[in-house]
């Protein structure tokens, strides 16, 4: 793997705007509501407040991509409600109710109408796969610059519960020695990763192309597998894979956790598909060494397929030797 051509890549991506920190937003107003705040802002997938009264909490999170919705709509569609719940679930939250909010052209055109519908179509598909109900919405149509419409970029608002707050977990990486873990995938799937609507196609090759994928039915059995490993007090992390793919995923996790990390191997041979798809059901999780035989023969008997991605330590990101 050339690691030069990697990290400056890493580095082009990070400072992105759809992968760079939003602090400079969300830190202008007070997010510590009523002393209620377990997972700040930017600290987990998902915002996490307690219920006061009880051990219990309750998760949000907000998702949508217009690049993935522009290439196919339906699956856009449906990809905005699976990681709406992914990112809950990534808390040990579990997905109860989701909103919508949906951004489109001109509807009067033919190419808008056929993306409003398909759209949620594929929002109804994942909703019902995860059923959970979509209790209020609204729509902005209309929206164009030039006479060029926006893309098609419906946008999910997802609540969850969290039945013990102790358990939460955020998506930093945690401490050293740890054991990370991609679920989702393993280094044998023939479509380790997708490019297609990728940050990286767009930033680096300057491509809107490809196309989008989601099994649902593998999602649902990921997310289930993730919330029940964060319910026994075995992950010490859970951050799972978007914008920028799984390097971007991982410095991420090296940041918010102001620790270093060391990749075993490249997990494909084409790097750029390896450390920058954006396949979905994707989850990377962080394990204790004294956790790992447990954790894994979980992960082995729920039939998700997993790997090995390398540890946690020091203050650098190393891809390794390869």
């Amino acid at each position: 793997v050339p690691k030069t051509g990697a990290i400056e890549t890493l580095l082009k991506l990070l400072e992105s705007h759809n992968v760079s920190s939003k602090k400079w937003v969300y830190e202008q107003y007070d997010h510590h509501v009523q002393t209620n705040t377990v997972i700040e802002p930017g600290r987990g997938d998902a915002a996490v407040l307690r219920l006061k009264g009880s051990n219990r909490g309750i998760a949000t999170s907000i998702d949508g991509n217009g690049r993935l919705c522009y290439l196919d709509p339906e699956i856009g569609g449906a990809i905005a409600v699976a990681e709406a719940c992914r990112n809950i679930s990534c808390t040990g939250g579990i997905p109860l109710a989701l909103t919508d909010c949906l951004n489109f052209g001109n509807p009067e055109t033919n190419d808008v109408a056929f993306q409003l519908n398909r759209a949620i179509k594929g929002i109804g598909e994942a909703a019902r796969k995860f059923n959970v109900p979509i209790i209020s919405g609204n729509v902005s149509l209309y929206n164009e610059s030039h006479g060029q419409s926006i893309y098609p970029t419906p946008i999910i608002g997802a609540l969850g519960l969290i039945q013990d707050i102790d358990k939460v977990t955020g998506s930093g990486f945690a401490a050293e020695n740890d054991f990370v873990i991609l679920l989702g995938l393993d280094e044998f799937d023939d479509d380790f990763n997708n490019l297609a609507g990728s940050e990286f196609l767009e930033i680096v090759h300057g491509l809107v192309e490809g196309q989008p994928s989601i099994n649902l039915d593998l999602e649902y059995e990921l997310q289930s597998l993730c919330r029940d490993l964060i319910s026994q007090g075995l992950l010490n992390s859970a951050h799972d894979i978007s914008e920028g793919g799984l390097l971007s995923a991982i410095a991420e996790s090296c940041i918010i956790g102001d620790i270093g990390f060391k990749m075993a191997e490249c997990p494909h041979p084409r790097w750029d598909v390896a450390y920058y798809g954006e396949k979905q059901s994707q989850i990377i999780i962080s394990i204790s060494p004294e956790h790992k035989t447990e954790t894994i023969s979980l992960i082995e008997s729920s039939n998700i397929p997993f790997m090995e991605l390398g540890i946690v330590g020091g203050k650098t990101l190393d891809l390794g030797d390869d």
